[in-house]
């Protein structure tokens, strides 16, 4: 609910929609003249047709690098802006939990804030090298590897 009423989102789903459009138009125009120089390939003489078709061939590579750096750049700008706004989300999120005194802070899927008083995880790393090392002074020696 946060992401998709945070108005950045909607700006930046806006701005990458435009710009979506805007490169399937460039995509359009290009599309649009590799089928006038294919109905014009028809109706040359064979070697003709031959010297369009290579200039045909050269449009279709274009195309397809237009395509494969396009979406590559629109993946990457929506990455980023998405990136921007978890950050953003999960920077007020802690704010909110440090001001107001929250212990935790839970989404539907996942715990999103904790007071460090909670964090167990020395205490965890500590008991579990603690068993680990009396686990191998107990051992005998040819049971080691």
């Amino acid at each position: 609910k946060v992401f998709n009423e945070y108005e950045v989102t909607k700006q930046n789903d806006a701005r990458l929609k435009d710009e979506g459009k805007s490169k399937t138009t460039e995509r359009n125009k290009m599309v649009d003249e590799v089928k006038k120089l294919k109905e014009e390939a028809e109706l040359l003489s064979e070697e003709a047709r031959r010297e369009k078709e290579a200039v045909i061939d050269e449009k279709l590579k274009i195309l397809r690098e237009f395509d494969e750096k396009t979406k590559g750049e629109l993946r990457d700008k929506r990455d980023f802006l998405l990136k921007k706004i978890f950050d953003d989300i999960k920077l007020t999120i802690e704010q909110i939990g440090k001001e107001e005194g929250y212990s935790f802070i839970y989404n539907d899927r996942a715990l999103l804030y904790k007071a460090e008083t909670f964090d167990l995880t020395d205490k965890v790393v500590k008991r579990m090298n603690e068993s680990a090392s009396k686990s191998s002074e107990q051992a005998p020696a040819e049971a080691q590897p």
